[in-house]
């Protein structure tokens, strides 16, 4: 599974460059959680957009882009006020698996 996160927002608008990872590249422990965060999100069943009612000031938006084994793609973009818990985790593992 290829997933690319790319942030946008927050204080003084700083964009850092999108990070694409391979779960194939991955430890198998870690691989494992991000797809069973894929899973437990519903990711592919997440509408394109998941927008706050009315967008906060220095608030991140998110853009998550999957491509799994089978070659489904999906793409969903959310601001941060707007996340549902299981995708901040999603981003979070995708982050924190990039640093490794």
């Amino acid at each position: 599974m290829r997933v690319t996160l790319s942030r946008s927002g927050g204080f003084a608008g700083i964009v850092p460059p999108p990070v694409t990872l391979d779960t194939a590249a991955l430890p198998t422990g870690i691989a494992r959680q991000i797809a069973q965060l894929v899973a437990s999100t519903g990711f592919f069943d997440l509408p394109n957009r998941l927008a706050a009612p009315a967008r906060q000031p220095d608030r991140f938006q998110f853009t998550v882009r999957i491509v799994n084994d089978d070659d489904q793609e999906h793409t969903v973009i959310c601001d941060e006020e707007a996340a549902p818990e299981h995708f901040i985790e999603l981003v979070r593992a995708v982050q924190q698996a990039v640093r490794k």
